[in-house]
């Protein structure tokens, strides 16, 4: 739910439940308001009763009062209840043709020497009439109230948050390799969202100098170790066509040869770690996975001969991932090097694609460190039991092309082979 939203559902519920419940607190009270006064009112009539009972001298002139005054019904004592309080009956209108509320207040007096209650009535059907109509102003009230409060919140809100969303949609479109855009000319109104794009500009440009000066530094510092390492490897070379060495020596030279290969491998590892955790790479363009899988096998063909194992491939047609085509061939070349250097000699590799995943599996030693280990940066060695010692980048490489990809890694150890198993959405 967005933030305007949010705010105004509150705003408005609130709004509806003092409405729902002022609506019949208000009728009551109006009401109430209205019943005292009609009592007042009677209360007064029944005050001047007895001034007009003095006019009264025979049975002729009681009956004239009574047909003459609408609003008294003079009955004898003994026919009805007395109640000292005004109460409200339901009557027949004059009309004869539908029941009024009535407010009745009751007076005891004695006439021509007999007692008689005198029921002074009068009709609630104005006051109801009124209290209506004053309810139904006070919905209109309401009405036009809600309609210009949701207006001017939607209108001015968004245009008081419009700062703040041009900050969201700028995070949401960053990428740290491109020029920040120029503040707004115009000063932003509001205090605390001019802090906050200040903020945000002045955070942007930070990271995106820290970028940089990481994104140099590793790549001076890779290509400074590059060159020396190829130099000792030059000079190794040139020692090992030395005739005059000895076995020993040999050996010796060897192993520092392949130690400055490892050397180099793991340089352009980090490098690559780093450039795809920095987001350098282009993953926009579709790419056939099937034909990147193809490619990479025929690459490894010669390492594979000299393992002499058989890679069995049982790929799916045309398979397309959106992604980069270059990191997603190191990720099949490394797991398929990783495949073919701790399976045992004369194997078979398989190679099982689908539309939503890729599948490698080979013979071999169940590993030595945890499952949950396998994927992290780390420097492994003894990756199996009698295996070489790697620099242990390569899986690491894999799992972060996959992150890279919206993909994920998953391996499992069964019935004596290794599944190194690559699937996306």
């Amino acid at each position: 739910m967005k933030l305007l939203n949010y705010t105004s559902y509150r705003y408005f519920l609130f709004a509806g439940l003092l409405t729902l419940l002022s609506i019949p607190i208000s009728y009551l009270l109006l009401n109430r308001i209205f019943v005292d006064s009609v009592d007042r009112d009677l209360k007064l009539q029944g005050d001047l009763i007895p001034a007009g009972l003095k006019a009264i001298q025979s049975q002729r002139d009681l009956d004239l009062w009574k047909a003459l005054d609408h609003d008294l019904d003079i009955v004898p004592a003994d026919s009805m209840h007395f109640s000292p309080e005004p109460f409200t009956v339901k009557k027949m209108h004059k009309s004869q043709t539908v029941t009024e509320d009535f407010r009745i207040l009751q007076k005891e007096v004695f006439i021509l020497g007999k007692r008689y209650y005198i029921n002074i009535e009068s009709s609630l059907v104005e006051n109801e009439d009124l209290i209506q109509t004053v309810l139904l102003i006070q919905l209109g009230i309401f009405f036009f109230l809600f309609s210009g409060a949701a207006l001017i919140n939607y209108y001015i809100n968004k245009k008081v948050w419009r700062p703040f969303y041009a900050n969201l949609s700028y995070l949401k479109q960053f990428k740290i390799d491109d020029p920040i855009p120029q503040a707004p000319d115009k000063k932003i109104a509001i205090e605390e969202f001019e802090q906050l794009d200040q903020s945000i500009r002045q955070l942007s440009e930070r990271v995106q100098k820290s970028y940089y000066l990481h994104k140099e530094f590793l790549e001076n510092i890779s290509h400074e170790l590059q060159t020396p390492l190829t130099l000792l490897k030059f000079k190794l070379e040139l020692l090992l066509q030395d005739q005059m060495l000895s076995e020993e020596q040999s050996i010796v030279i060897s192993d520092m040869y392949a130690a400055i290969e490892q050397m180099q491998d793991l340089n352009g590892s980090f490098l690559l770690l780093s450039k795809i955790e920095n987001g350098q790479f282009n993953t926009t363009e579709q790419v056939d996975f099937t034909e990147a899988i193809e490619e990479t096998v025929q690459e490894l063909s010669f390492f594979i001969d000299s393992r002499e194992q058989l890679v069995n491939r049982d790929l799916a047609a045309g398979v397309l991932l959106k992604g980069n085509k270059v990191l997603l061939k190191i990720l099949v070349k490394n797991l398929l090097v990783n495949a073919i250097q701790y399976a045992p000699v004369a194997t078979e590799i398989k190679l099982f694609l689908t539309p939503s995943y890729l599948e490698i599996t080979n013979i071999g030693n169940a590993i030595e460190i945890p499952q949950s280990q396998l994927f992290e940066r780390v420097i492994q060695k003894n990756y199996q039991k009698g295996s070489r010692t790697g620099n242990g980048l390569g899986l690491s490489i894999v799992n972060r092309i996959a992150l890279y990809h919206k993909g994920t890694m998953a391996y499992n150890y069964q019935s004596g082979k290794h599944h190194f198993i690559f699937s996306w959405k």
